[in-house]
Parts: structure tokens; C-alpha cells; sequence
């Protein structure tokens, strides 16, 4: 009879106190995996929304736009845009290329001048690659060739206006003079950050340009790549290619650019970081205990294998072992039990608020990852191992005498 043999019968010993141990080990590990999995899909939906909301996963522009502010309009613009945008149209991993011309103005209505920070987009690349058209609720999205633009609420709310309102929009141009067009309120769109929306208007590149006297000009360029595209590999291709066509631009990753995704991805951490150490802590105490319990009950044992011979490492290895057994019974019972409630979880499409930086709620879809269920399993098993050693290595070193006499 070999000793794994051994450690299992001893396991099935007493299998009320068993199944109770296991059943939180199962408990702890079903928490760590569908903790993982939601994390993932968190991260996952974090990042879907830094990148739909205009990032793209690689953008270029002149490199000192990455450091500092325009001290001038458009001190930065890159200019020849349509040849530049021709260059990242036909890379074999670009799905989208989003031109952007970003400035600052007056928009007015009336009576009433509000400052506002404008975006010149294409239309149709920007429907394609960006989640903005989607919070449009009033109106509808820009079209290349009107003279329309569409405003966040909390903007239009401060003006006063409404879908079909005429506003004038005041520039200061890139050579320091004036210039205005008039232009119809086409759609409001529901910007979830107060700020942005107090000062969020989109309009088409053209009539940007037009505004600003700055033809075949953008600021920069937005880059949506294809699913699996190597994004380092990309943004180095692509920059070769930009400058092989009179073109030096500085490239970054979307990583690189929202800063309000690397915060809360850090948050997010922490905080099933903080959850993952307090469970294995539960884990651990209630394991000890049980742990404690079956090792007092076999001391009169432990005492004559003692007697026999056998030595003291080698009876508390045959506890760990016993641990590290039930510990893995209890990890493939967990994975189980948690790919079931994943798959009712995700059957079921539970609706949740609004994450940060998104404007509709989102569907849980608890994510199965086998990392986590490997580190969940190998914590588990450890734990048990931990708690088993302790209190055999004790009672394995208590005089043989005191053992055999136990009661």
C-alpha cells in the first residue's frame, strides 16, 4: 500500500469533518475564480471603452503633442493629412484610421457665448471605430457634408439650445486672426463626465478645417488595428512607412494614453488583492482548525507509529500529504462548481450600472480563465498543506510516552 493510498484512507476517515474542510476550500476557490473572471472582464471592458472613445490602440501625431500644450492653434497640426491617412489606410492591420482636429472656441446662441473644446472628425471612420456616435440620443450623428455639429448635454444645457438650433462657432485660426461659421445643432450626445460634457461639440473635418482656414489639416491620428494585431509591432511599422513618406510623427499605445484605465486597473488590484488575502486567511484558520482537531484525535496514533519507528518528519509529511490531497479534491470540486455558476451567470445576462467611462450598462460575462483556476487550485492545496504541517509537526515531536497515554 503506498503512502498516497494511506493519506486518502485517512482523508475518507472521518468524512463529516471531510466534507465540511472541503467544502470551504471549494468555497474559496469558486470565490477566486469568478473574482478573476469578472476582473477580466472588467479590464476588458475598460479597455474596449479607453480605446472606442477615440484613442484607437496606436495613435500618431508630432511628437511634442505627447509632452506639452499648443501654445498656438494648431502649433502642432500635421500638415498634408489626406496623404499621411492614405499611408495608414493601407496597412495590413489597419481596420480604421480616425483623422482628428482638435481646437478651442466660442460657441454662440443668442445672447449666450460659452467656451467649448471642438473635434473635427471624420463621420464615417468615426462611426465605425468609436463608440461617441452611440451616446447621441437626440438628433444623429454628423455627416461628412453638412454644416451640422453635435454637443454634449450638459453643453447644450448651458446654451439653451436644442436639435435644429443654429449656434456660431468663434475660432482664433492657426496665423492669429478670427474667423466664425454658423452651423445647426444635429444631435446631443450623453457625455457621462460633466466637464467633458459642458464642453464637448463634434463637427466634420471638413467644416473644421474651414473654420480654422487650416485645409488637409488634423491635429492627429486615431488608429483602430484588427483583432490580434501586434500593437508595438504596428506603431513601429507604421512610423517607418510615415516617414518613408516625408511624415516624422511620434507614435503612442493606447496604454500609454489612458491614464484612467492604468488607475483604475490598479484599484481593481487592490482591491481583489485585498479580497483574495482575506479569503485565503479564512481558508487557512478553518483548515487549521479542522486540521487541529483530526491530529488530536490520532495522537494516541502518531504515538505508537512512533513507537514502531517511524519518525517524526515522516508522519507529519503523511499529514501534509493528506492536506495537499484533500486540498486538490477540493480545488477539481471548486473548478467545477465554478464553471457551473459561470455558466448560469452568463446564460442568465445580468445587466449591471454603467462601469467609469461608459455611457450604457454592461452584461456580466464571467470570464474563464485557467490561470486563475491553476493559482486558485495551487493556493488552495498549499493552504491545506500549510495548515496540516502545523499542528502534526507538534504532536509528531510530543514524547511517546504522553502520546500513548493521551485520551
Amino acid at each position: 500500500m503506498n503512502r498516497l493510498t494511506v493519506a486518502w484512507r485517512n482523508v475518507t476517515r472521518n468524512r463529516r469533518r471531510s466534507l465540511i474542510t472541503g467544502g470551504i476550500v471549494a468555497f474559496g476557490f469558486v470565490s477566486f475564480a469568478l473574482a478573476g473572471g469578472f476582473m477580466a472582464q472588467s479590464f476588458d471592458g475598460l479597455r474596449q471603452s479607453a480605446i472606442r472613445s477615440g484613442l484607437g490602440h496606436v495613435q500618431f501625431a508630432d511628437a511634442r503633442a505627447f509632452e506639452k500644450s499648443e501654445s498656438s492653434t494648431l502649433e502642432f497640426g500635421i500638415r498634408r493629412a489626406g496623404a499621411a491617412l492614405a499611408v495608414l489606410r493601407t496597412d495590413r492591420d489597419a481596420e480604421v484610421a480616425m483623422p482628428r482636429l482638435e481646437f478651442y472656441g466660442l460657441v454662440s446662441t443668442g445672447g449666450t457665448s460659452i467656451p467649448f473644446g471642438g473635434t473635427g472628425v471624420d463621420p464615417q471612420a468615426e462611426a465605425r471605430g468609436s463608440d461617441i456616435p452611440k451616446t447621441v440620443q437626440d438628433g444623429q450623428w454628423l455627416q461628412a457634408d453638412a454644416r451640422v455639429v453635435v454637443i454634449g448635454r450638459g453643453l447644450a444645457k448651458l446654451l439653451n439650445a436644442r436639435v435644429g438650433d443654429d449656434l456660431t462657432l468663434l475660432v482664433t485660426t492657426p496665423d492669429g486672426t478670427l474667423n466664425a461659421v454658423d452651423a445647426t445643432v444635429g444631435g446631443i450626445a450623453d457625455i457621462l463626465i460633466r466637464e467633458l460634457s459642458e464642453r464637448y461639440l463634434a463637427l466634420p473635418l471638413p467644416l473644421a478645417q474651414e473654420l480654422l482656414a487650416a485645409p488637409d489639416t488634423v491635429s492627429r491620428f486615431s488608429l483602430i488595428l484588427h483583432d490580434g494585431a501586434n500593437e508595438s509591432a504596428a506603431a513601429v511599422r507604421l512610423g517607418s512607412a510615415l516617414r518613408q513618406a516625408g511624415f516624422d510623427l511620434g507614435a503612442r499605445l493606447w496604454r500609454d494614453l489612458a491614464v484612467f484605465y492604468q488607475q483604475v486597473r490598479v484599484l481593481y488590484i487592490g482591491i481583489f488583492g485585498f479580497m483574495g488575502t482575506v479569503l485565503v486567511v479564512i481558508v487557512f484558520l478553518s483548515t487549521f482548525n479542522a486540521t487541529l482537531m483530526s491530529v488530536t484525535e490520532r495522537t494516541r496514533e502518531i504515538g505508537t507509529l512512533r513507537a514502531l519507528g517511524a519518525r517524526s518528519r515522516r508522519i507529519a509529511t503523511g499529514f501534509v500529504l493528506e492536506g495537499a490531497l484533500l486540498g486538490l479534491a477540493s480545488a477539481i470540486g471548486g473548478a467545477l462548481l465554478s464553471l457551473l455558476i459561470t455558466l448560469i451567470v452568463n446564460l442568465a445576462e445580468i445587466h449591471m450600472p454603467p462601469p467609469p467611462g461608459m455611457a450604457k450598462g454592461i452584461v456580466i460575462h464571467v470570464q474563464v480563465i485557467p490561470v486563475v483556476y491553476l493559482l486558485a487550485a495551487l493556493a488552495m492545496i498549499v493552504t491545506l498543506a500549510m495548515a496540516s504541517f502545523l499542528p502534526a509537526r507538534r504532536a509528531a515531536r510530543a514524547p511517546i510516552v504522553e502520546s500513548l497515554a493521551h485520551v
